[in-house]
């Protein structure tokens, strides 16, 4: 097992920024292995998996890489006022690290997950880039991340930084499902959330959202709040069901 942290030049960004990547030590090429981009948190930033879950021996087991970035408290969102956070996640991040880490970039070994936050974000560029993944997965996720922002569950200065005080469809995930819902061809979705968790009806609305579009979704809770021993668990359980799903779209493509 190999983990590097560092820093790497963004052109979206126009700036340096934090990355972590781990690297299982199987023997073989890493352009062979899927690659996962795990995403953080609104509190936390790109070192938050590495200190507070075991993800790195969960990648080793599974077989996979994984990229951890940094996007400060940006809803992983091109922002009205700042930077181009869902611009460097979606498109230039993989590229780079393709680039830097000889890492894989064929849709059937890309993935992406992440908690709450992140959760949304993973959500949302699986929904506008379907092609690009070959799985998603949203541990506590802000999945009705525009009702709270609109509803002033932050403060108004960071929502209009976020957003210009309009919350754009691209970046609100009920829209974005009835968009991906025509278009199909959506990537396998986890998704858990913990039975004490304060979004939890948020996911049951979201459910509810997708079983109507016909988005085949897979969901998981169990007891457990917006805490970190439900998100290890969740990443735990997410390299199960993205070992399946690699397993499809292999097969897929070979067939």
């Amino acid at each position: 097992m190999a983990v590097f942290e560092g820093t790497i030049f963004s052109e979206s960004l126009q700036m340096m920024t934090s990355l972590a990547v781990v690297l299982p030590a199987e023997g073989r090429p890493a352009e062979d292995m899927p690659v996962l981009y795990l995403l953080h948190g609104l509190s936390d930033n790109y070192s938050a998996w590495l200190r507070r879950s075991r993800v790195d021996y969960y990648a080793e087991q599974a077989g996979f890489a994984v990229v951890m970035p940094e996007v400060q408290r940006s809803f992983y969102s091109d922002m009205a006022y700042g930077l181009k956070y869902y611009t460097y996640i979606a498109q230039e991040l993989p590229a780079l690290c393709q680039k830097m880490f000889r890492l894989s970039g064929k849709p059937e070994d890309t993935f992406i997950a992440g908690l709450s936050m992140g959760g949304y974000g993973a959500l949302k560029a699986a929904f506008r880039q379907p092609g690009a993944y070959a799985g998603a997965a949203s541990f506590s996720g802000a999945v009705d991340a525009r009702s709270r922002l609109e509803a002033g569950g932050w403060p108004p200065n960071e929502t209009v930084g976020i957003s210009g005080g309009q919350f754009a469809p691209e970046n609100d995930l009920f829209f974005l499902a009835e968009r991906l819902a025509k278009q199909g061809g959506c990537p396998p979705l986890y998704i858990t959330c913990g039975q004490s968790d304060f979004m939890y009806e948020d996911h049951q609305r979201f459910r509810r959202h997708l079983e109507s579009l016909g988005i085949a979704h897979t969901y998981e809770e169990w007891p457990g709040g917006h805490d970190w021993d439900f998100w290890d668990e969740s990443i735990r359980r997410a390299f199960e069901f993205f070992t399946v799903c690699r397993s499809a779209a292999v097969q897929a493509r070979e067939g």
